[in-house]
């Protein structure tokens, strides 16, 4: 796979470059792992949306009110443990 240029706004290579320098790389070398985590949080993003979708649709979900009784029981469950 060959290199391509970026072209990055100003702002961006001024934060890429101070990255760098606070990490004692080259921006060049900053730049492969920002790219490279930024792709991999994507993907981990977009899986994860995808698989909430899926839940969703497949009817694995709860309401809020569900949500706020379960910790309501919790919270009612530590103060009787703290009481005792």
């Amino acid at each position: 796979m060959s290199a391509a240029p970026i072209l990055l706004p100003m702002r961006l290579s001024k934060r890429i470059e101070k990255l760098a320098h606070e990490a004692g790389r080259t921006p060049d070398e900053m730049l492969k792992f920002v790219i490279r985590d930024g792709l991999e949080y994507c993907e981990y993003a977009v899986k994860s949306v995808d698989e909430g979708l899926a839940d969703l649709d497949a009817g694995r979900s709860v309401t809020a009110s569900e949500i706020r009784a379960h910790f309501e029981k919790r919270q009612s469950a530590r103060r009787a443990r703290k009481a005792a």
